[in-house]
């Protein structure tokens, strides 16, 4: 069962059936409720995360106590990662956004298989170019953009998760809290909302509570660029 699981994965796809048995061996099995935290920012890193069912949210909180959501990451994939290039501690935090079951592999065990198997290696340099790319972006999008365009990106994000690619017309439905959705961008839920509504007034979107239409593509983008 975990064999046909850590197939799925990625950084563990090219492996056989014998890769596979070896790192299941070493695998642990938790489960957290909605709400629970599973690790938290500066905490000693002890282990490797894989998200066998439910979604997580990794997160930073500021100096001022507000919560930064970085991302929320769905069934498949890996957290922690960064912690087997020297790092000690957690980056960030990580709670339950809907229950959940997680593997784990403890971070000395992982560091083993990366050396007896270089192509999880190339897997996780993968990964976290992937990542890499992600915060990128995202810092780009908080420093070059208003409010507005900050939450006309974000939407077109969430967008490209679940379609593969924008039109006019399109609707879809957020799982995420206007809270949560403005932490993601950095702004108030106030501001967030006020820059919802200002993208429904300028022919951009249409909203209703958690489901939202793509009124212009075009007018949409105007935002961004």
């Amino acid at each position: 069962m975990e064999n046909t699981f850590l197939k799925k994965i990625a950084i563990f796809s090219d492996l056989d059936e014998g890769s596979l048995e070896r790192i299941a061996s070493l695998i642990n099995e938790r489960r957290y409720q909605k709400g629970s935290l599973i690790f938290m920012e500066g905490e000693e890193a002890e282990a490797v995360y894989f998200i066998k069912k439910g979604k997580v949210k990794i997160f930073k909180t500021g100096q001022d106590g507000r919560e930064h959501i970085i991302n929320i990451l769905p069934e498949g994939e890996v957290f922690a990662e960064s912690c087997l290039f020297g790092l000690n501690k957690y980056p960030a935090s990580a709670e339950a956004y809907e229950d959940i079951e997680a593997l784990l592999i403890k971070i000395k065990d992982f560091e083993k298989l990366l050396e007896e198997y270089p192509k999880i290696s190339i897997g996780i340099i993968k990964a976290m170019g992937k990542r890499l790319q992600m915060v990128s972006k995202k810092i780009e999008n908080l420093a070059l953009r208003d409010a507005y365009g900050k939450t006309a990106m974000l939407l077109m994000d969430l967008i490209l998760k679940k379609h593969s690619k924008l039109y006019d017309g399109l609707e879809f439905d957020t799982d995420l809290s206007r809270q949560e959705m403005a932490s993601m961008v950095g702004l108030t839920r106030e501001t967030f909302t006020r820059a919802l509504t200002k993208l429904k007034e300028c022919g951009a979107i249409d909203f209703e509570r958690d489901r939202i239409k793509i009124i212009s593509v075009d007018k949409l983008k105007d935002f961004i660029e």
